[in-house]
């Protein structure tokens, strides 16, 4: 899928495209500006901003920028908005409480560094008020919708934000996450959630009205997790002014790792994989599993009981008491003006004893230590983003026990001090998008982001609401001697057959799977059993492949001893790219089983195939 021209009513925001556009002079920021603005009004009133820049003040910020020239900076004339909840020196702060608003004086060492970073604020975005629900439904400003359909909420609290990324009014987001709202948000649009440890970035922009400082912490919106990463990277780090920001942060690696050729992960077992009653969120979070099969992991079922015990704590427990130190003045003060929903939740607030919280702390320690032996097992876990998505008629029928549906596979991961990157899945029958989410122990952010954009790439799926392909990622130049396979069969890594590719040098690069256009077929009597692939005009899937380097010496060497009826082509991968791989000749495949469906060679070969599949005597 290669690059579009960037077009102003749906031209992506990704950095990618805007660096690149900026760089070689084809866009500049008024340009985008302009673009950004007249898809605003065109939407309409679509209630995603509480505090909306003028469209003069924003190109007059751009125009400054472009009078300076492009200097590389990194986010150098990108878009951006900021949940309403966080502080910007001069502008307005209201925690979605219209009469609570107040000016901010200072803007915190996170937001201070996406300025510094030459980025052009857009706005600040609607939200949950004090931050408290997933839905995106409580607050005076209007209810957000999901860009799909506007039967469906955007998910929250962080619903503004989310919305201005996936509508195509900027290119990230900052926001919030105690509980998951900088993740649902994201699968209910068909976007990126970037929900960093607790600790790792200060929290100091962040409203005394409704922070659960204890735990919550900024997050990105984005399209790409590549896109994500990056912000992460520049608003990370220790703030020694901001009691809860972690001197470890300023040494935690956040460059996405490429996952290895072979990974395992962890799924819920069992009746915890739970979607109510929703078929097709069922069916999605099934191929996402096999997705992530076909790029080398394998899959542990894992007990999920302490991570659904710690998140029933999060708002069944004392938690929401820590709210109560800011917003039971807040209640005395604007009691009627505040949402009936939230003042339902917050009057909860005084129900539990300094006992219960320290019961529910030493619980949660007992919980963590439970699971240390799971993230020992496993390089990340995989859970629905949400387990389903509802429709705005029905979250204002059952506002509380659907809210808490929504949070099963969220409200447990800060309370642990794990990190989390929600990724795009796919779409359901009726055109709503989920999403799954990767988890990973504390500060190992760089380790879940490489799985989920390698995931995210591997769904084929387009940017947001729009056809823009995913950027092609620059890889790491090979030697000039070098030249790329594709492997699909027993030379894979792990495979009998890998080590021929390793004793020519071979250099594995990543894990891919072809365009639509294949089948596979396992082809009997050969040892070690061995697959054939080849390309259809009908009916084809996308296969599994694993793409190595090898030097020329051994490029040839290795080309030369492939045995009839296999040979090499070129073959085209879902990225865009095409790459030299292996095929078979399509009259070999004739009367043989056609394993197409397992997706690719090593899921097949897990699934329970053996020798004697192949007609091979043992």
């Amino acid at each position: 899928m290669s690059a579009m021209p960037w077009s102003d009513a749906t031209g992506s925001l990704d950095l990618t495209a805007l660096t690149k556009g900026y760089a070689s002079g084809a866009l500049t920021p008024t340009r985008v500006i302009n673009a950004i603005y007249d898809r605003i009004a065109a939407r309409g009133e679509d209630h995603v901003w509480i505090h909306l820049v003028s469209r003069e003040k924003a190109l007059a910020a751009a125009r400054e920028l472009e009078a300076r020239g492009y200097d590389e900076r990194p986010l150098w004339g990108i878009p951006f908005s900021v949940k309403d909840c966080n502080d910007i020196v001069g502008l307005p702060t209201t925690n979605a409480l219209k009469e609570g608003a107040y000016v901010a004086t200072s803007s915190g060492q996170a937001l201070d560094r996406i300025f510094d970073a030459g980025a052009l604020l857009i706005g600040k975005t609607n939200m949950d008020q004090f931050g408290i629900g997933l839905v995106g439904m409580r607050s005076p400003y209007g209810a957000c919708s999901s860009v799909f359909d506007d039967r469906f909420i955007s998910g929250g609290s962080s619903s503004g934000s989310g919305v201005s990324v996936a509508a195509g009014l900027c290119s990230f987001s900052i926001a919030n996450d105690a509980a998951g709202s900088g993740r649902v948000p994201a699968g209910f649009n068909n976007i990126v959630g970037i929900k960093p440890t607790p600790g790792l970035v200060s929290n100091a922009c962040v409203s005394g009205g409704g922070c659960v400082k204890t735990i919550e912490t900024l997050s990105v919106f984005s399209l790409t997790v590549e896109d994500g990463m990056k912000v992460l990277d520049l608003i990370a780090g220790y703030d020694p002014s901001y009691p809860f920001s972690k001197p470890e942060a300023d040494a935690v690696p956040l460059t996405p790792v490429a996952p290895p050729p072979h990974f395992r992960f962890g799924v819920p077992a069992g009746a915890a994989l739970r979607f109510f009653g929703d078929a097709e969120a069922e069916r999605l979070f099934n191929e996402a599993i096999a997705r992530l099969i076909a790029m080398g992991g394998e899959k542990v079922e894992i007990d999920f009981t302490p991570f659904e015990e710690t998140q029933r704590i999060l708002y069944e427990g004392p938690w929401i008491s820590e709210r109560a130190l800011s917003l039971d003045s807040v209640l005395a003060t604007y009691g009627e003006a505040i949402h009936p929903v939230t003042r339902q939740i917050l009057s909860r607030s005084g129900n539990f004893s300094a006992r219960d919280t320290f019961a529910a702390i030493h619980r949660i320690a007992e919980l963590k230590r439970d699971t240390r032996a799971v993230w020992q097992d496993i390089a990340v876990m995989m859970v629905p983003t949400t387990p389903t998505i509802y429709t705005k008629d029905e979250i204002a029928a059952n506002p509380i026990q659907l809210n808490s549906n929504l949070g099963i596979y969220t409200n447990f991961v800060n309370l642990m001090g794990l990190c989390g990157i929600a990724v795009p899945n796919g779409f359901r029958k009726d055109g709503l998008p989920l999403g799954v989410t990767f988890l990973a122990p504390g500060f190992e952010e760089a380790r879940a982001a490489g799985i989920a954009a390698a995931f995210h790439k591997a769904t084929g799926l387009t940017l947001a609401k729009f056809a823009n392909p995913y950027p092609h990622a620059e890889e790491p130049a090979l030697p000039e001697d070098y030249r790329e396979i594709a492997v699909v069969g027993a030379h894979l890594s792990g495979m009998p057959l890998n080590g021929e590719v390793k004793e020519r040098g071979g250099i594995f690069r990543r894990t891919a799977v072809t365009t639509r256009d294949y089948r596979l077929f396992a082809l009997m009597g050969t040892v070690p059993p061995k697959p054939g692939l080849i390309r259809v005009a009908n009916d084809g899937v996308s296969v599994a492949v694993e793409v190595w380097a090898l030097p020329l010496s051994g490029f040839g060497d290795f080309i030369g001893r492939i045995p009839a009826p296999l040979g090499v082509g070129k073959l085209s991968l879902a990225d865009g790219s095409t790459v030299t791989g292996f095929l078979c000749e399509a009259a070999a495949t004739t009367g043989q089983p056609d394993i197409s469906d397992w997706g690719g060679w090593r899921n097949y070969m897990a699934g329970g195939a053996s020798e004697r599949s192949f007609g091979v005597a043992r």
